[in-house]
């Protein structure tokens, strides 16, 4: 009996996967970034310069907005598809949204997103 159960034990530890290191470095990233309260959110894309100074005022009012939550916003580049750092990313998020909650409290995301939607 000690044989079978040792014996799957054996094969159900060879199956677990490795997890990534990106996955280990974003989730420490969100340890520390909790810590210092400067949580990041995560953009995808080109990142473009304003097209004149109303656009440059209306994105430094935006950013103003999000660090009051306590959020920075962080451009990942163009990267699409990327399974490994999809995952990185979601883990951040599990971690920092708990204490994102903590902080600004319930229906933060709603609030935040109507204050920067009233933005001229």
């Amino acid at each position: 009996m000690k044989k079978v159960v040792f014996s799957i034990l054996i094969v159900f530890l060879s199956c677990k996967s490795e997890e990534s290191p990106l996955v280990t470095e974003y989730r420490n990233m969100a340890f520390h970034d909790i810590e210092a309260d400067s949580v990041k959110t995560f953009g995808f894309g080109l990142p473009l310069p304003p097209r004149d100074s109303l656009e440059l005022s209306r994105n430094n009012r935006k950013t103003a907005i999000y660090q009051k939550y306590g959020l920075y916003i962080k451009n990942l580049g163009c990267i699409v598809g990327d399974k490994e750092l999809d995952a990185a990313a979601n883990e951040y998020r599990k971690i920092t949204d708990v204490y994102l909650e903590k902080r600004n409290g319930k229906g933060w995301e709603e609030k935040m997103s109507i204050e920067v939607n009233n933005l001229k």
